[in-house]
């Protein structure tokens, strides 16, 4: 079975570009054969590239049967079809999905290819309400994979202002989603990627330049994300996969309240403790304060603290 990746986000500037790169290279480098294909014909950041093909979706009738040809591609059985999309072209996309009959079911009929959304957020307030609009319209026919970019992070230092988010904690109990945080990677990497008309495995091959080691930290990290989103497709096709909110860092405040302690005492405490026994050892907290708080968390904010604070 194809798998088509459409990489959107419906809102422009969220780094669809970035992430199919980046998703076709994880892929090639796993041994898939993939099909890449760039909608967006005004930037053509993925053109160029791969071998992409430019496939637009438009509201113009006379090009309405344009993105065939990605159907067309499937045919030929590659394992993937990554396309990059471009921003507000959710309406004919839609209209393209439903009168092809793309996805009448969530999981694909046997034949056919299986449509995936990777759908891009910058986490601001009008991102998350496009998220919901594409998940309730497409009546959970389309999985999708909600890929937090920390690249372009808007309201917060981290992701943990969503969780105090009634509209979007609710996505997580209404529908099987599946979440990644995508890492953020230095403009001026990406820059002079771009410049230089370099992928990040072209970078990675060009010798043991500074350019080449960032590019190689960066790969590095994105393949651990990439590597769990794929190993957990076939669960989320299904609708088998556990659909929980997505556990967000804590912040010193964020404790605080949750032990109803002021932040300066819980910095202290925190400086003052070695692991999270320790520290849970020092308050008469119920056993329920801690369910959302865990020894990866403990560290988190323990190596926020600064070097002379905390005690190695």
């Amino acid at each position: 079975m194809t798998y088509i990746i459409l990489v959107g986000g419906i809102k422009g500037g969220v780094g669809k570009s970035l992430v199919s790169k980046t998703c076709i290279e994880y892929l090639k480098s796993t041994g898939k054969s993939v099909r890449a294909v760039d909608s967006d014909q005004e930037v053509g950041d993925v053109l160029g590239h791969y071998g992409s093909e430019s496939i637009g979706f438009s509201d113009d009738l006379r090009r309405a049967m344009e993105p065939d040809r990605i159907l067309e591609m499937a045919e030929e059985n590659p394992d993937y079809i990554v396309v990059n999309l471009p921003g507000n072209t959710y309406k004919p996309l839609q209209e393209w999905l439903i009168t092809t009959g793309s996805i009448k079911t969530r999981k694909a009929p046997e034949g056919q290819p299986q449509f995936i959304q990777f759908f891009v957020t910058d986490g601001c307030w009008s991102s998350i309400q496009l998220f919901k609009t594409s998940l309730e319209e497409h009546n959970d026919n389309l999985p999708h994979v909600l890929i937090r970019n920390e690249g372009r992070l808007m309201s917060s230092p981290d992701w943990s202002y969503l969780d105090k988010v009634s509209e979007y904690t609710e996505l997580f109990e209404e529908h099987c989603i599946l979440t990644a945080d995508f890492p953020l990677v230095a403009t001026p990497v990406l820059f002079e990627l771009d410049q230089k008309g370099l992928t990040f495995e072209q970078a990675i091959n060009n010798g043991h330049s500074l350019l080449a080691r960032r590019a190689k930290f960066f790969v590095d990290e994105y393949n651990r994300v990439y590597t769990k989103v794929f190993q957990n497709l076939p669960k989320l096709v299904t609708g088998n996969l556990k659909s929980e909110k997505p556990k967000t860092d804590f912040s010193i405040d964020d404790l605080a309240a949750l032990l109803k302690k002021d932040p300066d005492t819980i910095r202290q405490l925190l400086s003052e403790s070695s692991d999270l026994n320790t520290f849970k050892a020092k308050f008469k907290s119920p056993k329920s304060s801690w369910d959302k708080f865990d020894e990866s968390n403990f560290q988190k904010l323990r190596d926020k603290l600064p070097a002379t604070t905390a005690t190695k």
